[in-house]
């Protein structure tokens, strides 16, 4: 029996996906919550279902920490009656609640008759969901999808070309003419040296361009030394900065066509670090300036909305979308293409320098967020 993954921001909401691709009778071998474990703003958690075609879902047991949390709200406040001799307690709100969910699950694979209000999601959103493109963005992008029992390949089509629509990208900035400054900012772990090291090695070996490297990312361990081995490697200059004023000293000093600008690998709602990235900034003059921000395609997409406000002392001007060979789920990237809106600049699908950089479609990245099955 071959088993798969589906995920939704509720039980039922995971359960639909599971419905819609094995049917009723769908086997359903764990159930459990997963979290990022954040708190506020950027706090975000799923529901995991794993799940195979065919079978009796009567004798299949739902997953040991479903069970787990069923028994401690059993076990900690008074039972109700429930119908389908399903046993039920009130822990909390969201005990009740996702005991619902649990139930609604068993009566949706079951074919049980729901009332109208009560409409399973449709095919296109579930699809969307699935790719991880959440809330009002998944609504309005199914709005208006064909519904279909046929093969998914024309809806998955139709959700391309409506994400694609919403999408705009621009030129390669290290083709674009005149001295140029380009900064990569982005969360921890994103990619921001690598993808410095990409752009390094595309303007220098193939265009035949001038290139310099500023590093800011003084603080992490080791660095430095890694920045220091791809500038070794191309044989490009290195400057190390660890405030504005060698920063500044730093840029008078270059020539080259183009500065690359690494920035410190630490939490993006560091006010401190954002704040001297922005001080540094102002001190360029006669360069045009580009800020990428740079996003693992993975990135979730309640993380990805909350990125316009931990960025405003210093805005980006175009996106960089990373790890796309890393997730099935690339729609959080979605999210924070059309947050600003941020235009596309550069698409990376794994860690070969330069060969897994290239420029940015809106095409691309759409046909990333739904692929071929």
């Amino acid at each position: 029996m071959s088993f798969e993954t589906f995920r939704g921001r509720n039980v039922s909401e995971a359960v639909a996906a599971v419905k819609a691709a094995f049917g009723a009778n769908a086997v359903i071998a764990s159930t459990r919550h997963v979290s990022n474990g954040r708190s506020g703003g950027l706090s975000h958690s799923f529901v995991e279902v794993t799940a195979a075609p065919g079978g009796d879902l009567r004798s299949t047991p739902f997953s040991r920490d479903v069970g787990r949390e069923l028994r401690v709200a059993t076990e900690s406040a008074p039972r109700l009656p429930s119908p389908r001799g399903l046993p039920m307690a009130v822990k909390s709100d969201d005990a009740m609640e996702e005991l619902r969910a649990m139930r609604a699950m068993i009566e949706e694979l079951r074919g049980t008759p729901k009332p109208a209000a009560a409409k399973a999601p449709s095919r296109a959103l579930q699809m969307l969901h699935y790719a991880g493109i959440e809330g009002a963005l998944a609504t309005q992008l199914a709005s208006g999808a064909p519904r279909t029992r046929g093969p998914d390949a024309d809806l998955r089509d139709f959700l391309r070309d409506r994400i694609a629509a919403q999408l705009t990208s621009i030129p390669s900035l290290i083709e674009q003419e005149g001295p140029r400054m380009i900064t990569c900012i982005g969360p921890t772990g994103a990619g921001k040296t690598t993808t410095l090291a990409k752009l390094a090695a595309i303007a220098s070996n193939d265009l035949g361009r001038s290139v310099a490297i500023i590093t800011l990312d003084t603080f992490r361990v080791g660095a430095v030394e890694q920045v220091s081995r791809f500038a070794e490697l191309m044989d490009l200059p290195l400057h190390v900065a660890s405030d504005a004023t060698d920063f500044a000293r730093a840029v008078r000093s270059i020539t080259a066509d183009i500065i690359l600008v690494d920035t410190p690998s630490r939490a993006p709602s560091d006010v401190g670090t954002m704040s001297l990235l922005a001080e540094c900034m102002s001190t360029v003059e006669n360069r045009a300036i580009d800020v990428l921000l740079v996003l693992p395609a993975s990135i979730r997409a309640r993380d990805a909305e909350a990125l316009d406000t931990v960025y405003e002392t210093c805005p980006p001007t175009a996106l960089v979308i990373t790890k796309l060979d890393e997730t099935t789920q690339a729609g959080g990237a979605l999210h924070a293409a059309l947050r600003g809106p941020l235009p596309l600049a550069y698409l990376s699908s794994g860690p070969r320098v330069p060969e897994d950089l290239s420029q940015a479609t809106a095409n691309d990245l759409a046909a990333a967020i739904l692929p071929e099955q």
